[in-house]
């Protein structure tokens, strides 16, 4: 032994285990449960781990109580081996362990000539503990023979030297955007021919995330290298990670079930599970839409995750990425105020970085906002089309930037343009529910109802929690009536309006729909329901829906006419006093 390492301890994991003391005494540990815990310590994170993670790998056949118990005295063994009145190497409390592996040449991380190989924890085994078996297994697959005589363990064992890899920081090139990862669904059918279909579904949602271009995926190889029992928070570490998808593949009576989970990886605190039936999981067409499904409702989740996350953080600390979230945050609100303010920030943002693709789509969708809600004019359309194709200049593989262009070919009447456009949105990103939405729409306005509603009906599987699900039933409303099913345009109409009270559109759709019924009384009910909730509305607001075939905005003024007691002269007339007259008459 060198000078330089006198003063510290070595210790050997390959070939059979060895712990030498300072000066070249060896530490004689004869319990195998004492040899796996320190070679676990040795690996782990600054030599730390949880009680709980040992007790359940080294005592996993025993009750919690007794588990806890055999730790605590094993505990005590090791201290009195290790710890001197000159250094304490074992430390614990009441809920971690850590063995000081900076006073420890261990020899899976330090270079020595003429070191002898062999096999990790070469002659140990625990046949009782099934949880250590595969621990050990992980470690002796993952280790590589060296070269140049420098081993160093795989990322799913040992922690790489911190001047060769900071995992404090978040990977190069993140830029502070939350990443996730996504580890190996488990095939829990207890049929082995299926491994290979729980472990595509994994990389299948690999390549579904990685079409979300604000959201950064990590690669198969490195999140796949983890399994279950890897503890979650070393996990986004070592990742780079701040959330962390995880699921299982199981058998539901006569078909299959997936379970998926999304978890923060700091906290490891729960932010959504779901169960999904698949009759036949090997069928590529309904894992593609189930995959499709399930991104979407990834994306809801860590949107709005993102969005609280970054409300809470002080306002002069916000960079170009904080400013997005933040006007994020606002613009799906839906209001005037928060349009305004949305804008506000995103136009900040593009202050800070005028290239940023995220800043461009979110201007643009948050300037699409004050359109519709305000019926702006054409000039207004046109700025955005411009702002649109900005972004798509800025990242040609995001599908927000030409559905965004599509929405104003649409709103220009245009509708061979934004059906491409809007279809190539959907070809970039699946899983994009807002841009089957708006093909919906594309379809309803360009007279096409039949194909309206395949899309329409794909956009609320896709995403049931997005927060313009009321545009969607709306626009189902709309194809119904189109068909002249009116009760099935009542219906979609009143859950669109369930959603949002405001939205005029749904109240003339409902209204209408009553009045071809019959429903005069119903329709007089719903028809104080939209003067009550916009009472300047009139015929202009219908004037400004972009239908190909104008005939249509002539039909809902003749369904709003049929309502007994309506003024003679609404809704031509845009008066807030008719309004009035005719709510207290």
């Amino acid at each position: 032994m060198t000078a330089a390492n006198s003063e510290r301890y070595t210790l050997r994991l390959l070939g059979p285990f060895e712990l030498t003391a300072p000066g070249g005494a060896r530490v004689e540990i004869t319990s195998k449960k004492g040899i796996a815990v320190l070679a676990m310590l040795a690996l782990s994170r600054d030599g730390a781990r949880s009680r709980g993670w040992l007790q359940d790998r080294l005592w996993g056949s025993r009750r919690k109580a007794e588990a806890a118990g055999s730790l605590r005295r094993e505990l005590s063994n090791l201290r009195k081996l290790l710890n001197s009145d000159a250094v304490e190497l074992l430390l614990s409390d009441r809920d971690r362990v850590r063995l000081r592996t900076e006073l420890i040449d261990i020899d899976l991380f330090v270079a020595r000539p003429g070191r002898a190989a062999g096999e990790f924890l070469e002659g140990l085994d625990i046949p009782s503990e099934r949880g250590f078996g595969e621990w050990l297994r992980e470690q002796r697959d993952a280790l590589v023979p060296p070269a140049n005589d420098v081993v160093l363990s795989a990322a799913a064992g040992g922690t790489l030297p911190s001047h060769i890899v900071d995992v404090s920081l978040p990977p190069l090139g993140f830029a502070g955007r939350p990443a996730i990862a996504v580890l190996p669904f488990a095939n829990a059918t207890d049929d082995e021919t299926l491994d290979y279909v729980a472990e595509g579904i994994g990389e299948e949602l690999i390549v579904g995330l990685s079409r979300i271009r604000w959201l950064p995926v990590i690669s198969r190889n490195s999140s796949f290298s983890f399994t279950e029992s890897d503890d979650r928070k070393l996990i986004g570490q070592r990742l780079g990670a701040q959330y962390l998808v995880e699921g299982r593949l199981y058998r539901a009576y006569d078909s299959y079930g997936v379970s998926a989970s999304l978890a923060e990886a700091i906290t490891g605190y729960s932010l959504w599970s779901r169960r999904f039936t698949l009759q036949s999981p090997a069928a590529r067409a309904e894992l593609e839409q189930f995959v499709n499904e399930l991104v979407a409702q990834l994306e809801s989740r860590i949107e709005h995750a993102e969005q609280i996350r970054i409300r809470g953080k002080r306002q002069d600390h916000l960079g170009v990425s904080d400013l997005i979230w933040r006007g994020r945050w606002h613009l799906n609100r839906l209001t005037r105020a928060d349009s305004e303010m949305a804008q506000k920030l995103f136009a900040e943002a593009l202050a800070l970085d005028p290239d940023s693709p995220e800043a461009l789509i979110q201007a643009t969708a948050a300037l699409a906002w004050s359109i519709w809600a305000g019926r702006q004019p054409q000039e207004q359309i046109l700025r955005m089309r411009k702002l649109a194709q900005q972004a798509m200049l800025a990242d040609p593989d995001d599908g927000r930037s030409f559905m965004l262009a599509g929405i104003a070919e649409m709103w220009l009447r245009h509708p061979v343009e934004a059906k491409n456009l809007l279809e190539q949105a959907i070809s970039l990103t699946p899983s994009l529910a807002l841009a089957h939405a708006q093909l919906g729409g594309c379809f309803n306005l360009a007279g096409q109802p039949e194909q309206a509603i395949v899309q329409l009906k794909t956009a609320l599987r896709l995403s049931s929690n997005d927060p313009n699900i009321f545009y969607s039933l709306g626009e189902l409303g709309l194809a119904y009536t189109m068909l002249g099913q009116w009760p099935e345009a009542i219906e979609h109409a009143t859950l669109a309006l369930a959603r949002r009270p405001a939205y005029w559109y749904a109240h003339v759709l409902k209204i209408n729909a009553l009045a071809r019924i019959g429903q005069l009384d119903a329709a007089r009910i719903a028809c104080d329901e939209l003067l009550a909730a916009k009472p300047s509305f009139s015929k202009r607001f219908l004037d400004w829906l972009p239908f190909v075939d104008r005939t249509w905005v002539d039909h809902f003024v003749q369904g709003l006419k049929m309502v007994p007691g309506r003024p003679p002269d609404w809704p031509e007339r845009d008066s807030p006093e008719i309004a009035a007259r005719y709510q207290s008459s």
